[in-house]
């Protein structure tokens, strides 16, 4: 496996959030958004509070509208996968 291949973020895969709101977290991959670019994060220990709330507008489906509470999605070039960034912690504290 070539080393391109063995760090490539996959759906599923554990990561650790570099940048943004949510840094130094660790999640798991859901979905990849916009051909590729961003990625869809399911944040341990998320609250409803603290997730991206986009208003519905009103619809057959939601009568008088509604509040959806959304995953984040952080750009893929700001995370990285556990095992190297545990192994990257492990290198610097030797």
């Amino acid at each position: 496996m070539s080393a391109k291949a063995e760090y490539k973020v996959m759906s599923g895969d554990e990561v650790v959030i570099l940048a943004g709101e949510h840094r130094e977290r660790t999640a798991k991959v859901v979905r990849f958004v916009n051909d590729g670019d961003r990625v869809e994060l399911e944040v341990d220990g998320l609250e409803d509070d603290d997730k991206v709330i986009k208003h519905q507008r009103r619809s057959q489906e939601f009568p008088n509208g509604t509040r959806l509470f959304l995953n984040p999605t952080v750009h893929v070039s700001n995370v990285m996968k556990k095992d190297r960034w545990d192994k990257k912690r492990s290198d610097q504290a030797n």
